[in-house]
């Protein structure tokens, strides 16, 4: 109760045997059920409970050895208790299902101890846990009811989290918009595609105490973090207060959608230097140079010179030190990255986005 662990963020599900009963490659789409009419209830149950994470924010997809139309078919079935467009990506094929599990998080772009895994066969499961040994993998007893029921009990706990806010209910939505535009910015110039997608960057420089998004995003966030460390919400409170204080919540939005508040930055000025302790973005936004608008952003709001960042490397921290090298940023004897606006503003080029404050 005092020491709660991260929510998951994800489930990946098997098809034939878990979220049905029956192969339905074998028998028809048709002839798969989930009723109690069947004696097959529990999967009901568990299809219920995936929609009831799904509606939490939790993401949620599909893995199956099947064909792709036949996996189709049978998730469009109208008396289906889990909406077919909660699950993204479907994967139905041949291959192993570590593949196939390795393709879904790269779509989700998140790491395999934040997701959890359930299948009936213990073959599968051994094989996905050996590829993931960071992955939760949890068999589904379908012959057991009492099982299942416990089952139930241990997603709840996995995934539960006290409070919900705007952006989990984004989440599944925003990771299909961000499929959908690596896809197409793979198809084109990635400057003159990004303009097509008439994005506002919307950066707040006030934070209302009572929000807990801001907080929850630098105490989660591991890939675009700038050294990992986590903050208690008293010493966030205490941050906030000082007259030094320089923070940013930055919100996005496109063409196709919403993301919600997607990016915290926190630091404090000292003059004509502003100096970024902590900085953190969803990577629901990236490939998208929301980033480069934030340090432009802070340099016109703080008129400063030079930005000095609080830098240490962690084992998933990639993607912002890919962005430190993209702009020139310099590094000190002091363990501190540094870039000057002139630096910045010679390297950045034309940013993309209508910025909103």
């Amino acid at each position: 109760m005092l020491c709660q662990p991260a929510p998951k963020k994800g489930l990946i599900t098997d098809l034939d045997g878990t979220l049905w009963s029956g192969i339905a490659g074998e028998i028809g789409v048709d002839a798969v059920s989930w009723s109690q009419e069947h004696h097959t209830q529990t999967h009901g149950l568990y299809q219920q409970m995936l929609g009831h994470l799904a509606s939490c924010g939790v993401l949620l997809a599909a893995c199956s050895k099947n064909e792709m139309a036949t996996a189709e078919a049978a998730l469009a079935r109208r008396d289906f208790f889990l909406s077919p467009e909660s699950l993204f990506p479907v994967s139905a094929n041949w291959g192993p299902k570590s593949a196939s599990v390795g393709r879904i998080l790269d779509t989700w772009n998140i790491a395999a101890d934040a997701v959890v895994f359930v299948d009936d066969s213990p073959m599968e499961l051994d094989e996905v846990q050996r590829a993931y040994p960071g992955m939760t993998c949890l068999a589904f007893p379908a012959k057991d009811p009492a099982a299942v029921w416990n089952l139930l009990g241990r997603l709840r706990d996995l995934f539960g989290k006290p409070e919900l806010t705007e952006e989990d209910g984004l989440r599944q939505s925003s990771i299909r918009a961000s499929a959908e535009v690596r896809e197409m910015a793979a198809d084109g110039g990635s400057s003159e595609f990004l303009r097509t997608l008439e994005g506002t960057v919307t950066l707040a420089w006030r934070v209302d105490s009572a929000d807990k998004r801001p907080l929850e995003l630098i105490n989660k966030t591991n890939q675009f973090n700038l050294n990992g460390l986590r903050i208690g919400e008293s010493d966030w409170q205490r941050l906030l207060e000082r007259k030094d204080c320089v923070v940013a919540v930055v919100s996005y939005q496109d063409k196709f959608g919403p993301l919600g508040k997607i990016a915290v930055l926190l630091g404090s000025q000292l003059g004509p230097k502003v100096r970024v302790s902590h900085w953190v973005m969803s990577c629901r936004a990236f490939s998208r140079r929301i980033e480069h608008h934030m340090i432009d952003g802070l340099f016109r709001h703080c008129g400063a010179e030079e930005i000095e960042f609080a830098f240490e490397k962690t084992e998933r921290n990639q993607p912002l030190r890919e962005f430190f090298r993209a702009v020139g940023t310099r590094s000190g004897q002091d363990g501190e990255y540094r870039i000057s606006r002139a630096d910045f503003l010679a390297s950045c080029g034309c940013l993309p986005h209508r910025l909103a404050e």
